[in-house]
């Protein structure tokens, strides 16, 4: 059935391209702010990218504020499995095959559902996908709190995923709707940073609370705090303000959701943004998301305190470099490529120098500058969305902010799941995971990113309109 187009929506799709044509200059070139925030005088002064200054409304920093804080939640309750893994793998009685399975689970769910909600943020707008993303994570963390099987947990961090991947996307249209082009890579740069907050918290404070009070209390805990944001995202957040619905920002009436996802994907920055994430982004989620905690405290056996903080350096690294890639994003497009692939072989040369180095385990002097590099990886991630974005119509921000968000998660994915059975396959039965082990292990991860490298490039060389 997805194969088959009616004659109808192939003529709807027809239309929706022609009306790509009168409105994307206007995405690509970012020289055009919303009509809620242009200029009223012609004499006012510019702003370094040589547009107009203009004034945001108060409305809008109130909208993405609470689009921003549903961010942090987001990244909280997805980083909750790093630290709790070992105890997951206690109370449930699981190996590392099982336990690689509930984040593989989680990020599937969250990759396959990319498009799906791209498409609807962009028919049913943020308020409503972000309100519903807060109801379906507080009910999964409800799942895992009280799960005592593998099936109920898995199911659990499944609804998570699905509830995780509404969000950014949402927060995205609401910056596009908001605010001017030119201040759309800063402000998704420091809704990274927001997030990363929560993401901070789900190491050291929740080592510490799981620690003092077990995995029931916690999880019910973090579902109650979920629930309370949702009064927080419905009073906070219009989708646009009303007088900037023109007719080149409203999603053509006719066009179907194939036509949508159809006419996204045929644009050249979309795929470019999609290899990009892929190659980039995945090492930082491997480490922060679940194996780096292990590698560290059973590999590497370092104390726990220490390792929590190691595997937080990489979310204090995004925290301090966002908004300077945000600028550079902005103000530098053309730099955007070549810094993606420099720092993609710096953390393929880090990783290398830690797993080979001659005396094991390898010293802090190391696993620091390592953490430091792969922190460089999510703010780098985001030039696949602004490059995305950049390159859509107006009506198609969610459609294509979602097939490119696709490639990280779907490569770390990949990552995890190999990282886990090779650990399984190289361990003793009986035996828990040692420093060998994690050295071959997390040698897997190369793969994946030649894998990535190799279709960037591909995307590359076949496009000749995207800023590198």
């Amino acid at each position: 059935m997805w194969l088959c187009l009616s004659r109808k929506e192939s003529a709807n799709g027809r239309r929706a391209e022609e009306h790509d044509k009168q409105t994307s200059a206007c995405s690509v070139r970012h020289d055009a702010p919303p009509s809620h925030v242009v200029s009223t005088d012609r004499n006012s002064p510019t702003s370094d990218a040589g547009e107009p200054a203009v004034r945001v409304p108060a409305r809008a920093w109130v909208a993405w504020a609470a689009g921003a804080l549903t961010y942090v939640v987001a990244i909280f309750n997805r980083g909750t499995l790093g630290v709790a893994g070992p105890m997951a793998a206690d109370r449930l009685g699981v190996d590392a095959t099982a336990l690689s399975s509930f984040a593989a689970v989680q990020l599937g769910v969250f990759a396959a559902t990319q498009i799906p909600v791209g498409l609807l943020v962009d028919r049913y707008g943020p308020r409503v996908m972000l309100t519903t993303s807060l109801t379906v994570m507080a009910v999964a963390q409800t799942m895992v709190a009280g799960g005592e099987t593998v099936s109920l947990v898995l199911l659990g961090r499944a609804l998570l995923g699905c509830g995780d991947a509404m969000v950014m996307i949402s927060v995205l249209r609401l910056i596009s709707a908001w605010f001017p082009t030119t201040r759309t890579p800063v402000l998704a740069q420091l809704t990274i940073v927001a997030g990363t907050a929560g993401g901070l918290a789900a190491i050291p404070p929740l080592a510490a609370a799981l620690r003092a009070f077990g995995w029931e209390p916690v999880f019910y805990t973090i579902a109650l705090l979920t629930t309370c944001l949702i009064a927080v995202v419905w009073v906070g957040v219009r989708d646009a303000p009303p007088d900037a619905l023109s007719p080149e920002t409203r999603r053509p009436s006719e066009e179907t959701f194939r036509s949508a996802l159809v006419a996204a994907w045929r644009q050249p920055t979309t795929q470019v943004g999609l290899w990009l994430m892929f190659t980039v982004h995945f090492p930082v989620q491997v480490f922060v998301l679940l194996w780096g905690y292990p590698y560290l405290t059973q590999g590497q056996e370092l104390p726990e305190a220490t390792a929590s903080y190691v595997t937080a350096v990489p979310l204090v690294v995004t925290m301090a470099l966002g908004p300077v890639f945000g600028v550079i994003s902005g103000r530098r497009p053309r730099w955007r490529l070549p810094l993606v692939l420099s720092i993609a072989a710096t953390t393929t040369l880090a990783w290398s120098l830690v797993l080979l180095w001659p005396t094991q385990p390898a010293p802090l002097t190391l696993l620091f500058p390592l953490a430091i590099v792969l922190g460089l990886g999510n703010p780098a991630a985001v030039f696949g969305l602004d490059i995305a974005r950049a390159g859509s119509a107006p009506h198609r921000v969610g459609a294509a902010s979602g097939i490119a968000n696709i490639g990280g998660y779907t490569a770390a994915l990949l990552a995890i799941m190999l990282i886990g059975f090779t650990l399984d396959q190289s361990r003793e039965t009986t035996a828990e995971p040692d420093l060998a082990d994690f050295r071959i292990a997390l040698a897997t991860q190369f793969l994946v990113q030649i894998l990535g490298a190799a279709m960037l490039f591909r995307c590359l060389r076949r496009s000749r309109d995207v800023p590198h």
